[in-house]
């Protein structure tokens, strides 16, 4: 089997259990405030309004899940240990996905103080460290398994 075809299938184990995620992120992104406080249709509103940045956003996370794939793969490859190749696809993809982020917000409410990004921030290191034990491992644990590497 040549690289790119092995390459190809690391790319798309990341795109087919990367994607689920992004998708219940965004739909519990609309319908946790609608729960909450009972107003769907503002919550609409708010995603037809940003229909930009939701799409921009969404966009990232397929170039992130791309990048991730990449990088997951060359690192089975070169028989890194599944831990370590986790951690580096969770904070490629966790970075890109958050910095975007935080451009987007910092855009759309034209707010770009360093103290806006602090959750962000917080979340990023949250979400790496999650990620890094859970859908990354198992992400590097298929594509090592698929590729016989």
């Amino acid at each position: 089997m040549n690289m790119n075809r092995q390459l190809g299938k690391s790319i798309f184990v990341s795109y087919i259990l990367g994607a689920p995620i992004v998708l219940l992120t965004v739909i519990a992104t609309i319908l946790i405030p609608v729960i909450y406080v009972g107003k769907g249709l503002s919550s609409m509103s708010i995603v037809l309004g940003s229909g930009f940045q939701t799409i921009g956003f969404v966009l990232t996370f397929l170039i992130a899940f791309w990048l991730g794939g990449k990088l997951a793969y060359t690192d089975t490859k070169n028989n890194n240990s599944l831990i370590s190749t986790s951690f580096k696809y969770s904070v490629l993809v966790n970075l890109v996905v958050w910095i975007v982020f935080c451009l987007i917000i910092g855009d759309s409410t034209g707010n770009s103080n360093f103290l806006f990004t602090t959750p962000a921030i917080i979340a990023l290191i949250v979400s790496t460290t999650i990620t890094t034990f859970t859908i990354g491992l198992l992400i590097s644990y298929l594509i090592k398994k698929i590729n016989n590497l």
